[in-house]
């Protein structure tokens, strides 16, 4: 766990600057877009969701944000390489990618129905290091996710504790993304700002997501290096 947290400050602070540019296009300019221009916040009861904000809210944002963390992998585990190199290499293995993460999403999908712990043991073997073994090692879905189980082999618990310590911290930057947002959207409210009020709460937010992808792609391919020079 501190290996890995370790590694991953240690890159993010030589390097966070070149990162959340290189993600920002494709998390943070679309989180702003979605949100002022998609469709509205999907209801409270989840039976009432449309295909529409299926599709605007989660599978869109979540497939642009894949592809900017691929990205990310690369530069961490290819540093001498420029980011439009990172970008060409995730844009190549995106399909791949996908594919093993849909394979993955049913048994994930499952332990998190049945028993949280599962489902995080299993996201911390399949889905955590995939995006840097995709990056490095390339293949099929099938092998990029037996190739993520073999190197997290003996490390399953280390991984979870790590990821329970994250998702605090992504938690922590939600809240905090989401009610500085609130304060501004109140206070250009209150000053006749509306239009800019909304632009400004969904920049906030989509900033904070955007610090998150990046910070978890990172930590991602830091354990993947960590863990194949055993």
């Amino acid at each position: 766990m501190s290996a890995i947290w370790d590694g991953m400050t240690s890159v993010l602070t030589a390097d966070l600057s070149r990162m959340f540019f290189v993600a920002a296009p494709f998390i943070l300019l679309v989180g702003v877009a979605i949100e002022l221009y998609g469709p509205p916040l999907p209801p409270a009861n989840l039976t009432q969701i449309t295909p529409q904000q299926l599709l605007w809210r989660l599978a869109l944002p979540n497939l642009l944000a894949a592809l900017a963390q691929l990205a990310i992998s690369h530069m961490v585990l290819f540093p001498g390489d420029p980011p439009r190199r990172a970008l060409a290499a995730a844009a190549a293995m995106f399909p791949i990618y996908i594919a093993a993460q849909l394979l993955s999403a049913l048994p994930v999908g499952l332990g998190f129905v049945a028993l949280v712990v599962p489902g995080l043991y299993l996201f911390a073997r399949l889905i955590f290091v995939s995006g840097a073994v995709a990056m490095v090692e390339r293949g099929t879905p099938i092998s990029i996710l037996r190739r993520s189980w073999a190197v997290t082999e003996g490390q399953g618990l280390p991984l979870c504790l790590f990821l329970v310590v994250g998702l605090f911290s992504v938690i922590g930057i939600a809240i905090l993304a989401e009610g500085a947002g609130a304060a501004l959207d109140v206070v250009a409210r209150l000053v006749g700002l509306e239009g800019a009020a909304r632009f400004v709460h969904a920049l906030l937010v989509a900033i904070g997501s955007c610090f998150v992808a990046v910070g978890t792609a990172v930590a991602g391919a830091v354990a993947y290096r960590l863990l194949t020079v055993r």
